[in-house]
């Protein structure tokens, strides 16, 4: 048996020294401190000297844990591999997990489901890539389907809206064709499927109007003039119309337009 012979306070705010027979010991939290009775005189053996140890180690966890929740609602894993940097082992691991749970401090559905409400309204995302950034936290498929579930076909199709219009602004000097296609692909990097997406495209009227397209067949015809400069008259012709079909402009404007470019100055036929 090794008794008690002082307890002082540690720098750090509810944290405890203990000396047993006038040698320092070990450290204890405040609520450890409590919970065995701690004061001078006291006798302790070695085996309720190696259950305080525990139970303090699960105590310095636990502030660990409700620290790294303090800024953030968190995942079991990610509570996990929180503790798993601080080398807490596994046992002590369960032990906080199962407490915060009870407290209700942790509860991958409620995070989920704050996830996807969060991901709607801020930083739009279709649900598969809602889905998987759920996946890198740690949180089960049968759980994310339960949060998906909230992302209703309706909303989709809102946010896809909202979406298709800023993606219709960067691509605004596109053929309308290549300007709709390239809104489908930006929809379906952000996570909507391509059913949705083109559900998006199809609701909307995102064409150039007629003045819209004319410019930009106009403007990427003098480009390409400029590039095949040095080529034959007919060559030029034939490359420029081959591109800018290619761009998506419709064979028609092409024909109407081409004759309209003139001739790089610096080419000699």
């Amino acid at each position: 048996m090794k008794k008690i012979t002082k307890i002082s306070t540690q720098k750090q705010a509810g944290r405890y020294s203990i000396e047993l027979d006038q040698v320092f010991a070990f450290g204890v939290a405040e609520s450890v401190l409590i919970k065995y009775g701690l004061a001078k005189g006291r006798e302790l053996d070695d085996a309720l000297i190696a259950q305080i140890k525990y139970d303090d180690a699960v105590a310095k966890a636990f502030n660990v844990a409700l620290n790294y929740l303090g800024h953030a609602l968190r995942t079991e894993n990610q509570i996990r591999m929180k503790l798993k940097e601080k080398s807490v082992e596994d046992a002590i691991q369960d032990e906080v997990v199962t407490r915060l749970k009870t407290l209700g401090y942790v509860d991958d559905l409620n995070y989920a489901n704050h996830f996807v409400a969060t991901k709607k309204r801020l930083s739009p995302k279709g649900p598969t890539a809602v889905g998987i950034a759920l996946q890198q936290a740690g949180v089960a498929q049968g759980v994310i389907d339960q949060a998906l579930a909230t992302y209703t076909v309706a909303d989709q199709l809102a946010i896809g809206e909202k979406l298709a219009y800023k993606l219709a602004a960067r691509y605004q000097r596109e053929a309308s064709r290549a300007k709709q296609q390239k809104i489908v692909q930006g929809l379906a990097q952000k996570g909507f499927s391509f059913d949705i997406a083109q559900a998006v495209v199809a609701q909307l009227n995102l064409a150039n109007d007629g003045e819209t397209e004319r410019a930009n067949v106009t403007r990427q015809a003098e480009k390409l003039a400029y590039r095949y400069r040095n080529e034959t008259t007919q060559a030029r012709q034939y490359k420029i119309k081959s591109k800018l079909y290619a761009k998506g402009f419709s064979a028609e404007l092409i024909d109407e337009v081409l004759p309209q470019i003139a001739a790089p100055a610096e080419y000699v036929d």
